[in-house]
Order: structure tokens, then sequence, then C-alpha cells
């Protein structure tokens, strides 16, 4: 039975390791102490169990509302869209007809508008046996974009026929067509699904693969806004149903009612949540969990000389980003303008080469923008990044190279003098150190050593120039809310 070890670390890289062992029971999180390896038994095949790991307990697993990428494994376990993916034999993925029979081609209509027609599979099934029809996708994708669901995701369905209409907001902030619906209809016998787009979206099928598409069985979440919450309501069509959701774990089992069942090996799967890297690794080590995503970064090392030929790097497509809130109370006094210089100005501070050699020390690279490599150009061969930043010229929005961190620094000080003199609310004296009527910097991180070895960081390195930075850690759903309150 295979033991896999996977570790999402700090910016952007995912790690695997593979070993052999057998579920135990899970270890007590408090302060627990790495044990040595457990012997490799003998017994090959598959579990009918397994129990595995993937981050803390979750924000939010409903498919409308999640936008984070633990809450996304869970949701495609518990459900299927029309579209998906599936492993090829050399290991890479493509995309496949999930619940619909075939994956459509748009086609122009005489309004100009392109339309995609999704004939369904028969005899699909909701995971408590009621029938799953065209309907209910109608129904989950007019629920993820109504700006009354808030949904993190909602503008994915910014290609859809309609989806303007919907958001259109008059200059109070209220929406203009409240009645408005996406240009998504059902057959009457609910076998097919027709979607309308303004213009044609050649990467439609693959969008219709992401979990905010996928279908919520109306009866249980209309008027139920808990109804993510509670295994009795978590109502999917996937491979797996949820039959525990508690604070500790969340359980699930195979789906008799999926329509491809008898793909589905395993008969459970045990998620642990748990947010204490050096626990989750302790787990891993006595045969706990077969699967984590999280260590302790300097631990990195070690595993791998302990696991030199199980211990895997693979790239993963993101970058690690520091988000200010543009309208953080401590800089109310200072003009937009101003605020701007002096996000761009701690931005150049950040040892972006440090951060990534010394803490994430798994092969990330230093971002210059935003958008991260491995993105390409319509023609599916130019990186995107090759026109990155202000100029277009694929140098981004400041240098990332070693020798030019100095020089960044320097502009950041000059920047942080500009404002001083401009507004006279601080100053800067000759060896670029701001004086304490500068606003302290209020960071906020969830928890993990990734996390918190890079929040120290930058506290030093801000810390130089005399910018005070004080440090929140929380744990990770409350994290995501207190983000996306402000």
């Amino acid at each position: 039975m295979k033991k896999i070890l996977s570790l999402i670390l700090v910016l952007a890289m995912v790690f695997s390791l593979a070993a052999c062992g057998n579920n135990q029971p899970p270890a007590e999180p408090e302060t627990p102490e790495t044990p040595e390896t457990p012997e490799t038994p003998e017994e090959p095949g598959i579990a009918d169990s397994l129990t595995l790991h993937v981050g803390a307990y979750p924000d939010t697993i409903d498919p409308a509302l999640n936008s984070a990428v633990d809450g996304a494994t869970y949701i495609i376990h518990a459900f299927a869209g029309l579209v998906g993916y599936q492993q090829k034999e050399d290991g890479s993925l493509e995309l496949y007809p999930d619940l619909a029979k075939e994956l459509p081609v748009g086609k122009e209509r005489d309004d100009g508008k392109v339309e995609y027609v999704y004939e369904l599979k028969d005899g699909l099934k909701w995971s408590d046996g009621s029938d799953l029809t065209a309907h209910d996708f109608v129904y989950a994708w007019n629920r993820a974009a109504n700006p009354e669901t808030a949904a993190d995701y909602g503008y994915m369905f910014e290609v859809v026929d309609g989806y303007a209409e919907m958001t259109e907001m008059d200059d109070e902030g209220n929406l203009v067509n409240p009645d408005a619906k996406l240009n998504v209809t059902a057959s009457e016998d609910g076998k097919t699904l027709t979607v309308v787009l303004p213009v044609d979206v050649p990467y439609f099928n693959e969008l219709v693969a992401f979990p905010t598409y996928m279908p919520v069985k109306a009866e249980v979440a209309e008027g139920n806004d808990a109804w993510a919450t509670a295994a009795d309501t978590y109502i999917g069509n996937g491979p797996y149903k949820v039959v525990e959701f508690s604070q500790s774990q969340l359980i699930m089992q195979k789906n008799e009612y999926y329509h491809d069942a008898d793909r589905v090996i395993t008969n459970e799967l045990v998620f642990a949540f748990n947010d204490d890297d050096t626990s989750t690794l302790a787990n891993f080590q006595n045969g706990s969990y077969l699967f984590i995503d999280q260590v302790p970064n300097d631990e990195i090392k070690s595993l791998q000389e302990q696991y030199p030929d199980e211990f895997f790097i693979e790239g993963q497509l993101g970058t690690y980003y520091v988000s200010f809130n543009v309208n953080d109370e401590n800089f109310k006094a200072f003009g937009e303008a101003d605020k701007a210089k002096i996000r761009k100005a701690l931005g150049l501070m950040i040892d972006r080469t440090y951060i990534v050699e010394e803490i994430g020390q798994a092969g990330q690279v230093p971002a210059a923008g935003f958008v991260p490599m491995g993105l390409t150009e319509p023609d599916g061969k130019t990186e995107y990044i090759a026109k990155n930043g202000p100029k277009g010229d694929g140098a981004g929005y400041y240098s990332v190279d070693p020798d030019d961190y100095e020089k960044n620094c320097e502009e950041a000080v000059a920047l942080l003098r500009e404002v001083a003199e401009s507004t006279g609310l601080y100053t800067v004296d000759e060896n670029g150190v701001v004086s304490k009527e500068f606003p302290t910097i209020a960071y906020l991180t969830n928890e993990g050593t990734g996390h918190e070895a890079i929040a120290i960081n930058l506290q030093a390195t801000f810390a130089q120039y005399g910018i005070n930075m004080t440090i929140e850690k929380q744990e990770w759903a409350t994290f995501l809310n207190t983000r996306k309150n402000g």
C-alpha cells in the first residue's frame, strides 16, 4: 500500500513523498514529537480506507463559495461536472466528458452569439438517489453568478450571456436588473443544457470543468446557508458521498449512485483536518496519515535526504503574493497617489530571492509580476510573462535579480522620502529610516511554518527602515473570512 507525502509549501511548489505504511489512529496535535520512520510492511495493493491531509478545517466546501485549493479538493471528490479531467498513461491530464455525453463545439447563431449544447448521460443521480437533470445546472450556475451570493469566483460566469445584466449596478450600488438570469436553459425533459455566450470562448469546456461550475441540488441549498456544513444535507453527485463532517475530519465513502462508480476503487477517504505542520509530519511518519500537504520548512532538506528516491517536487501554477488593504485606517491620512507610492516602496523592499532560497528551499522562482510562468498566449507557445511589466518587454514590474536588490531598496527609500516631503506626516533620515510617525503595518497570515517564516522576514526587512510591522496568525478558515471582509 503506497503512502504519499505531498507538501504544498510557500511560493507555489508541490512536493510529494511516497513510502509504505498503514493507517493508525491519528497522533494528538499538541506538541508532537517527530518519530522514527516506520518499517515498510510487505502488504501491497490498494487500501479500503485512506486517511489523507490536505489542510485545516476548510472555510467552505460549497462549490459556489469556495475559492481555496483544499476546498476544491473535497468538492471534486463529492461532485462531478459536465466536463472533467482524467489522467492519461503518461501521467498528464486530459479533458473528457463526465456527465455530458460528449464535448460540444460552440456554434455561432444568427444573432452572432455562440451556443454550446451539452447532452447529459442517461440515469444521472444525486448521492441520495434522486434524479439529476440539466435544470440542476441552471440553478447552480445562476446561484453562483448572482451578486447576492457573493461568490469569490462568481466572475467565472462573465463569459456567459446574461452575466453583464445580472451584475449591473446603479450609482448607489443597487442591482439594475435583480431578476436577470444567465442565458442558460434546460430542455423540458432535463436531458440537454444549452449555454449561450456573447462571443466564442475557445476554452469554455475547460471552464465548465472548474469546481464553481458543479451542479448544486436546489432542494438542499435553497434557503439553507448551512447546507454545505452537515453530512446529511451535503448532497453531491461525484464519486464519493460525505458521511461525516466534523471539526476534526471529513469522511467520504463511495457513492453507489455515481454514474461511473465501477471506476472508484477505494471505498473510503478520511480527510483529517490539521493546521500544525509538526503534527502533520508526525502523523505521516507514524503511519496515521497516508498523504500530507505540509511540513515544517526547516525539515525539507532532511526529508529529501531521508527519502532520496521518494521525495518529488512538482511545479504548481500560482504566485505567492502580499495583498495590501487599500482602505487600511492606519493610512487614511494619505492621498491615493501617496498610498500607491508607499505600497510600491514596501514591495521593492521585499527580498524575493532570499525568501525563495532560504525559506522556500525547493526551487521556487522569484516573481516579477502577478501572473506566474506556465501560462501561454492564445498561440499555445509564447509565455504570457514574455510581455510582463509596464513596458511589455518581459522585465516585470521590478527586478528580481539579486544584484539589483540594493538598487530596489534605494528606490524604495526615495519613494518614502517623496511622500514624507509632500505630506509632512513623517520624516526620513539620511540613512533611509522613517520616523516613528510612519503608520504601523498589521500583517495577517494563516498558520504554517512557511507563512510564518515569510512574515518574520518581512517584519525584519521593514524594521531596517524604521517601519514597524505586527504579525497576526489565524487558522485557515478564519484567515480567509478576515481577508475577504477587509
